[in-house]
């Protein structure tokens, strides 16, 4: 699998957008490039999973029930995205929220995880919008819910007002100081601006956490390559490769950063 499938596949781990902006030491230039031109079906679809696809869009076509389609639009979107066809899944968010009174949680969902799974800058910000729009509303009629802050905090990361995204994060912290997934944000962020030791106190943070959370380690090691403690994170690498629970996507990266040492 090359380095641009293992961007798509680890939409879940990690924004595109924030890899686009990685140090060239991280992810190089003709990388990137590779990635901004793997647009939507860039992972071969495999016929198992397009027979499901055309059974769902069967009982899509025949289904009269508002939540019964919400379902199978849901389930078809997060089939595309699996294999990185972004613009099909949204397609999906689309219609939910066509029929759809009021905001949907899961066109929100939708959109969110194509706006994490973009080929690029401008298809990600387009997708945060949409996202934003709905996260919003849901968060005004819920504010104390901190997985909705999270995301809407995310998708302000690439407005013209990236701090109020930065500072809705910080606010998670202060009513949840454990919150993983805030946590993790924020040491992605410092890796973006470039501020490594910062993001590997993050990354530490959550490794003491949850000694098993292989997605922080492969993060940390990558801040830890960057400020050149190479042989604490090729140690992390390894204990990543070692692991038979590991995900097998972030052992490829993993992988992939071990040969880079």
């Amino acid at each position: 699998m090359t380095r641009a499938q293992l961007i798509l596949v680890l939409g879940a781990i990690a924004l595109v957008v924030i890899l686009f902006q990685l140090p060239r030491s991280v992810v190089e230039n003709e990388q990137l490039q590779e990635v901004a031109e793997t647009e939507q079906h860039s992972m071969e679809i495999p016929q198992e999973v397009e027979t499901q696809i055309n059974e769902l869009r069967r009982l899509l076509e025949e289904e009269d029930n508002i939540d019964k389609k919400t379902n199978f639009a849901h389930s078809l979107a997060r089939r595309y995205l699996d294999y990185g066809a972004v613009d099909s899944a949204a397609s999906y968010a689309d219609k939910i929220q066509g029929w759809m009174e009021g905001p949907s949680e899961r066109a929100a969902d939708i959109y969110f995880k194509a706006y994490e799974r973009s080929a690029g800058p401008e298809q990600a910000k387009k997708y945060a919008l949409k996202a934003r729009e709905i996260l919003q509303t849901l968060l005004d009629k819920d504010p104390g819910n901190l997985v909705v802050k999270n995301r809407l905090a995310m998708t302000l990361v690439v407005s013209e007002n990236p701090m109020a995204g930065i500072n809705m994060l910080r606010e998670i912290l202060v009513v949840d100081e454990t919150n993983r997934q805030a946590i993790l944000n924020l040491g992605l962020l410092a890796i973006q601006s470039g501020q490594f030791d910062r993001a590997r106190e993050r990354f530490e943070n959550l490794v003491s956490m949850d000694s098993a959370d292989h997605e922080a380690k492969l993060y940390l090691a990558v801040s830890l390559m960057e400020i050149n403690q190479q042989s604490q994170a090729r140690l992390l690498l390894e204990e990543i490769m070692a692991t038979q629970d590991s995900i097998p996507a972030i052992k490829m990266m993993a992988n992939d950063y071990l040969n880079s040492l």
